[in-house]
């Protein structure tokens, strides 16, 4: 029991009038990479690093496409480049540079596109043919719906 006589048992409201509110002290922690240290290029690619990412992986994707050979071993041999990216630049990032660590991570996303290609090229060919079924059975119920 408090000095109100409240148990602790309902509902407590504090008001606090905006007013009477000082802020002493702040500080801002930041649980990121660090800012770039370096010139112009080190932002530049910080900002355009899933640009670059992405036009990497649809040049690779093109290089696969048209290169002659077995395509399963290609698409193994990504997928083992992929993995090993991914890992050297979740291992690795804490004691590269900070240039080095954004280009890596473009390298890492890039690989991670190309062996997910296979999956999204999958995904996006159901999801149409569910439409086209829909799409059909909608063109099913308005013939038999027609009493004309």
């Amino acid at each position: 029991m408090d000095d109100h006589g409240d148990t602790g048992r309902g509902e407590r409201r504090i008001e606090v009038d905006p007013d009477d509110v000082r802020v002493v002290s702040m500080r801002s922690f930041s649980y990121t990479a660090p800012p770039p240290t370096g010139g112009a290029p080190v932002p530049w690619l910080r900002r355009h690093r899933a640009k670059l990412a992405l036009g990497l992986a649809v040049v690779e994707l093109l290089a696969l496409g048209l290169a002659p050979g077995d395509l399963l071993r290609s698409w193994i041999a990504l997928l083992a480049v992929a993995i090993a990216a991914v890992f050297i630049h979740v291992v690795a990032s804490r004691w590269l540079p900070y240039a080095v660590r954004q280009v890596t991570w473009a390298i890492a996303l890039a690989q991670a596109l190309v062996a997910l290609f296979p999956v999204f090229l999958g995904v996006g060919l159901v999801i149409v043919a569910i439409l086209l079924v829909f799409a059909v059975l909608a063109g099913l119920v308005l013939l038999l719906g027609d009493r004309r």
